[in-house]
């Protein structure tokens, strides 16, 4: 019976995508061949490093590549098996069949291993075979590496597996598909560290190469980065044959202990995920509830509504990622962190002007949800008894007071790693939150001309097309306000040495003109700068604002989608 549910369902995964839009199959063709591409990069770039490795080294950087590995599948791995275990419409209808818990849960394994399990297995038989063949491996290597890769790869499955069953006796219900969505985005951070590991490995001298971290010998990836390279420099003992072994022997024990959690984690945590729990809350005693203004409410009323889904909060994680993995990639390389510490002004700089970028960007997108939000309540907008203007407001104040909030936490972050004084790292934080005001405003516009729901994807909620025009328009007021964000805050003094530069391209070129600019006054051109922000900004949001308020009087229109 086990075998002919895997049957039944690769028969509906193919007739599923035979029937899906041409769109969706040009996206999956198109990502194919993109990720066929990274592999073939990682590919390379294992053959150069095993063709020129040091014997004694084998060991240390295969196990902390399969370390990697076994990470980044269960981070993967644990939304993918999450939705297959309680998310999927057809659970209910197997339930109610003949059938056992056991044979439906290897009838699901089975399935979500030819998903990314599958293709991360793939990549790794690619990996280990260049690999191999970089280091004149004997033939028996290829063999061994494939059984490491295929046992590792059900571990992770098995550890996602019993991950998930455990944590939905834990997790609350309505908090687990939030959940999921965090742990997507963490994986989203691995695989970022994942691709600076060849930066990692190629800093410093072969002295450097020595530092590697010696892993645990109790851990499986240890095992199999021992096994293999007693394989590889051709001296099998019987060590080789015992590590092989235990790797085999956990391999089955993982996956025999994840299907024993199997009638208490499955079929029950199903119905607590569909049906809730049978308990019921206490009724808390009776608060008091003032009303305030029309325009503090509506802002109250939106904070509640993201506090209470953390899907929402992932949007800000982008924001977070691509500011500080540029500092992570400085602090990696080999005197650059040295040398921008001599500098602080460099660095303080260099970070306002990325944290200008991203919060424009941030902010915009983030404030255009606000208005499909709504849902199918949308339509109750127009007949409360306050203006389109104050519903605008409202929405505007609270989306930028959470990331006015959340890029000072990052500006006080930056300040302490580069050594930044309290006035510079305020100063940048006040400019770049006073600006964004008017990003945030161009934004909410946007997302009434643009709403679209989606229930199951909260940061989706702005149609394609809209949402490639904010981004021109985001960027088109970032660049007005580079100008005078540059003669505001740009240091002069400890800039100075710039000018040294004989063949500067354009943007150094660009800033040395604005420090002769602002050399002769410097605090009058800061507030000649400052003002031109502030003006700027204020026109901008009141255009915004003004639009978004005729969109809201008038009716807006939400495209949802269906589920």
């Amino acid at each position: 019976m086990t075998w002919n549910l895997i049957r039944w369902f690769w028969k509906m995964n193919r007739n599923s995508f035979k029937h899906s839009s041409d769109k969706a199959k040009t996206t999956l063709i198109v990502s194919t061949v993109a990720i066929g591409f990274v592999i073939l990069m990682f590919c390379g770039i294992a053959f150069s490093m095993a063709s020129t490795l040091q014997v004694e080294l084998i060991s240390d950087i295969l196990g902390l590549s399969f370390l990697s590995l076994l990470a980044f599948l269960i981070l993967f791995a644990i939304p993918q098996v999450f939705t297959k275990l309680y998310g999927d419409d057809d659970l209910a209808m197997l339930f109610t069949m003949p059938l056992k818990s056991t044979q439906v849960y290897w009838a699901k394994f089975t399935q979500i291993f030819l998903g990314i399990p599958g293709a991360i297995f793939i990549t790794s038989l690619a990996l280990l075979t260049m690999f191999g063949l970089g280091a004149n491996a004997p033939f028996l290597y290829f063999p061994v590496a494939y059984f490491v890769a295929l046992s590792l790869v059900l571990i992770g499955l098995g550890l996602a597996y019993m991950i998930n069953l455990l944590l939905i006796q834990i997790v609350p219900s309505h908090r687990a598909k939030e959940l999921m969505t965090v742990i997507t985005a963490f994986a989203g951070v691995l695989g970022y560290l994942l691709f600076q590991l060849p930066t990692l490995m190629a800093r410093g001298d072969d002295h450097a190469l020595q530092q590697f971290p010696e892993l645990p010998g109790w851990l499986p990836v240890h095992w199999a980065g021992e096994s293999l390279a007693h394989i590889i420099s051709r001296s099998i003992t019987g060590m080789t044959f015992l590590l092989l072994g235990l790797l085999f022997i956990t391999t089955i024990f993982i996956l025999f202990l994840s299907s024993t959690l199997v009638d208490r984690g499955f079929r029950t945590g199903w119905i607590q995920m569909n049906e809730g729990s049978s308990k019921k809350k206490k009724k808390s005693a009776a608060k008091s509830f003032k009303v305030r203004k029309p325009v503090i409410e509506i802002g109250l009323k939106e904070w509640r509504t993201i506090k209470r889904d953390m899907r929402e909060w992932t949007m800000l994680i982008p924001m977070a990622f691509f500011m500080f993995f540029p500092i992570f990639s400085i602090m990696i390389r080999d005197g650059s962190y040295e040398f921008i510490q001599t500098v602080p002004a460099l660095s303080w700089i260099s970070i306002q002007a990325i944290a200008l970028g991203l919060f424009s960007f941030m902010t915009s997108t983030f404030t255009s949800g606000s208005v499909a939000r709504e849902g199918t309540s949308i339509d109750l907008l127009r007949v409360l008894p306050v203006k389109g203007w104050t519903v605008a407001l409202g929405k505007l104040w609270i989306h930028w007071v959470i990331l006015f909030g959340f890029i000072g936490f990052l500006q006080v972050i930056s300040g302490f790693i580069f050594g930044w004084s309290p006035f510079h790292t305020i100063a940048g934080w006040f400019l770049i939150g006073m600006i964004g005001l008017g990003s945030s405003a161009i934004g909410l516009y946007f997302g009434a001309i643009g709403a679209k729901f989606n229930p199951k994807n909260p940061q989706n909620r702005l149609e394609t097309g809209t949402s490639f025009i904010l981004l021109f328009v985001a960027l088109g007021y970032v660049l007005l306000q580079a100008i005078p964000f540059a003669l505001t805050l740009l240091p002069v003094n400890d800039l100075s040495f710039l000018l040294e530069e004989s063949n500067p391209g354009f943007f150094i070129g660009l800033i040395q003109w604005v420090i002769e600019f602002k050399a002769g006054s410097p605090i009058l051109i800061s507030l000649v700068g400052i003002t031109l922000c502030f003006t700027l900004m204020l026109f901008i949001a009141w255009l915004s604002i003004k639009f978004c308020a005729k969109e809201i009087d008038r009716g807006v229109k939400v495209t949802y989608v269906k589920e």
